[in-house]
């Protein structure tokens, strides 16, 4: 698979937002008559897996002649137009429903606005809204409030919504950005969080409008959800143009049941993919999970690299030695301030052996032979593809021989680029966690106050994922195979017909089945613009009228208008590094190759005929060798040491991460051993080429068997 450019990036759109003026009646350059004189975002209710949001912007006229004006906004994804709300001196007035008007420009009364949808430029674009006042009056200010229907994100226990960024150059437009959350179940303070910074009791929240900003809130109602139940709500809208319309479809699995464990085995990775910052971040989740737990449960702890390494004397172990001891409680101070110390201490090193790491916990459960064991993994969630995960599955099912009481699988995954935009069926860590029938919750470990009941009733992998559609209804894409970490999945179609047709749905979490018929819910049409009156106007004549632009707004002003909203959906995105065949084909022969020749060198002290070619494998992923080992080995002489010794060689490798990279590579480095003739022996290295470089996106699904030498 091709791997591009070093770097990626994008060039950062100067402007998204735009507010125009009649350039005739102000021909002054510099001078704006009509300003923005603010700009709010209010989070209302979220039923339904939708959020009504609310953008309220405030125009001032602050000359001393009727002026129009055009404001254009960026929208966030997934969100469409309700509703239109103008109002000046405190009295408010409703839009009504209008037309688009044949006539391309012409006048309206005073004080009427108008507000339409711009759509996308193509799937994935940021939508817009275009925004009309006709002759506001001199020294007054309209308050204008769009109603929008919004798709929030799930992530963890928290709803998301991301606002557009709203450019650098915002020419008469407001220097902040507020935001505000109306909870009507939460009677107080509602708590909501911009761009992760909680509110603490402050009403609003003020943000720079120059970058996007990242809007959360509790996720009340998803936490209600019926106990392993999967949930579906299932909307559609007709389309008057023709027969039929688009429906939308909302997955989501609800929480399972919770756990009440009465032992509980930490397994934190240490590998050098994780945050420099995890394992001290871990003390504050696992403390207030202690603190959850009864007194007479008890707790062990292992952390896991290239090895597992036990941070917990067990009662074996110590009785070996001619000591006493207990797996301590949980509520034992001394016991976790030195489990604090350790983690706070631990060093990152090369490799990510989940196998063997699940294996010495399923080890040491046998030996507590606890009623309800809980293994709880800390990891950053780059499990290497390389270790299938019906391998790590043998492994671990062979430690728990015996196990009366099998313990219970939890995945805790801490990645920013993952909690942000979710975790695919076919990512290595959900395969696994399917495999293991595991349960996994996406979030962060730097939270202050961890919801541990939701934690304990994570959900399992869904897996198997089939959603059974009639002929005259179809999927604009193909929908994932399975549903992870109780997220929300968004499936949408068309449908022809008169009413949109029932969907069958099937699919399986662990040892659970579901199968459910959902009905769709009929929505309104979407309209096609709304209209309002401020100031004596008529609202109800402007709605006859239609929608129209004022004769001095040309093509190229509404042009302009919607390639800046298009160039900030594209060029917001944050831009990422990643690695390519130089950059690898450098550390390679700088780091591994000087050990491999060293290998050879002390091989032929054995063997002095020894020859051949050897092909190494390492998987990579954010600067960390998660896994090595012998992919071909074509040798003439059978030689058990030099194999193991060029393992050793390419876990030396040493390469840096590139910026938000969240890729995972698999490198296979061929050398060539020629032993010395009347010379010196030669080592020489093939060159990297698109054979030897592969991108993962998921599970390795075909790749040449692999002969494994102590690739711990």
């Amino acid at each position: 698979m091709l791997l591009g450019l070093t770097l990626a990036s994008a060039s950062r759109p100067a402007s998204a937002d735009m507010l125009h003026t009649d350039p005739q009646r102000n021909p002054d350059v510099g001078y704006t008559p009509v300003q923005e004189r603010s700009y709010e975002v209010i989070v209302g209710e979220t039923k339904s897996y939708q959020t009504e949001l609310r953008l309220r912007v405030a125009l001032r006229n602050s000359s001393s002649q009727k002026q129009d004006a055009l404001l254009t906004l960026a929208l966030p994804r997934e969100s469409s137009i309700r509703g239109l709300r103008v109002g000046r001196d405190g009295t408010w007035s409703n839009g009504n429903i209008t037309a688009i008007a044949a006539e391309t420009s012409g006048r309206r009364e005073p004080g009427v606005v108008y507000l339409r949808a711009l759509e996308p430029e193509a799937a994935g674009d940021l939508p817009g809204a275009e925004l009309i006042a006709f002759s506001l009056e001199p020294s007054s200010t309209t308050q204008v409030e769009l109603i929008l229907d919004v798709l929030p994100q799930l992530r963890g226990d928290r709803w998301e919504i991301e606002m557009p960024g709203r450019g650098d150059r915002r020419f008469g437009l407001s220097d902040e950005r507020r935001v505000l959350v109306k909870d009507p179940q939460d009677k107080g303070k509602p708590t909501f969080w911009v761009d992760g910074n909680g509110n603490d009791g402050q009403k609003v929240m003020l943000s720079n409008p120059e970058n996007s900003a990242l809007i959360a809130w509790p996720a009340k109602e998803v936490g209600q959800s019926r106990t392993n139940k999967l949930d579906i709500h299932y909307t559609a809208r007709r389309d008057p143009s023709r027969d039929g319309g688009e429906f939308k479809m909302f997955l989501r699995l609800g929480p399972a049941t919770t756990l009440k464990p009465d032992h509980v085995v930490v397994l934190i990775d240490r590998s050098r993919s994780t945050d420099s910052a995890m394992h001290r971040e871990a003390v504050n989740l696992v403390g207030a999970l202690f603190d959850h737990l009864p007194s007479s449960a008890t707790f062990d702890a292992i952390t896991f690299a290239r090895e597992p390494t036990p941070l917990v004397r067990s009662p074996a172990s110590a009785k070996a030695e001619g000591r006493r001891a207990r797996w301590p409680s949980v509520r034992d101070g001394k016991a976790r301030a030195r489990l604090a110390d350790q983690l706070d201490e631990q060093r990152r090193e090369q490799g990510t052996d989940i196998a063997n790491a699940l294996a010495l916990a399923g080890a040491r459960v046998r030996e507590r032979n606890a009623k309800r064991p809980l293994i709880l993994v800390l990891t950053d969630g780059m499990l290497p593809p390389g270790r299938p995960a019906g391998a790590v599955r043998a492994v671990y099912e062979q430690s728990l021989r015996g196990v009366r009481n099998r313990p219970e699988l939890l995945f805790f995954i801490d990645e920013p680029l993952l909690t942000h935009e979710g975790i695919a069926p076919s990512h290595p860590a959900a395969v696994l966690a399917g495999t293991l029938d595991a349960r996994i919750r996406l979030d962060r470990l730097e939270k202050r106050d961890p919801d541990i009941k939701a934690l304990l009733s994570s959900p399992r992998v869904v897996s198997s994922l089939n959603i059974k559609l009639p002929r005259r209804a179809a999927l604009d894409s193909e929908p994932p195979s399975g549903l992870v970490s109780g997220h929300v999945l968004v499936a949408k179609g068309t449908y022809q017909g008169g009413k949109p047709p029932p969907v069958n749905v099937h699919a399986r979490g662990g040892t659970i089945n579901f199968q459910a018929t959902a009905r769709a819910k009929l929505e309104g049409v979407a309209p096609p613009a709304l209209a309002a009156a401020v100031g004596g106007g008529d609202p109800d004549k402007a709605a006859r009228d239609g929608f129209i632009r004022p004769p001095w707004v040309t093509r190229r002003d509404r042009r302009l208008a919607q390639l800046t909203i298009t160039w900030a959906g594209r060029g917001g995105q944050r831009a990422r590094g990643y690695l390519d065949r130089r950059i690898f084909r450098n550390y390679l022969g700088t780091r591994v190759y000087p050990r491999a020749r060293a290998c050879y060198n002390e091989a032929l002290a054995r063997n002095e005929v020894l020859g051949g070619r050897v092909t190494l494998e390492l998987e990579v992923g954010k600067g960390e060798v998660m896994f090595t080992a012998i992919a071909q080995q074509e040798l003439n002489h059978a030689d058990a040491r030099f194999e193991d010794c060029l393992v050793e060689a390419a876990w030396a490798l040493d390469i840096p991460a590139g910026t938000g990279d969240d890729r995972i590579y698999r490198v296979r480095y061929p050398l060539n051993f020629s032993p010395p003739r009347g010379g010196r022996p030669a080592v020489e290295d093939d060159a990297l080429d698109l054979g030897t470089i592969e991108l993962l996106l998921g599970p390795r699904s075909s790749a040449p068997p692999m002969i494994e030498r102590r690739s711990r």
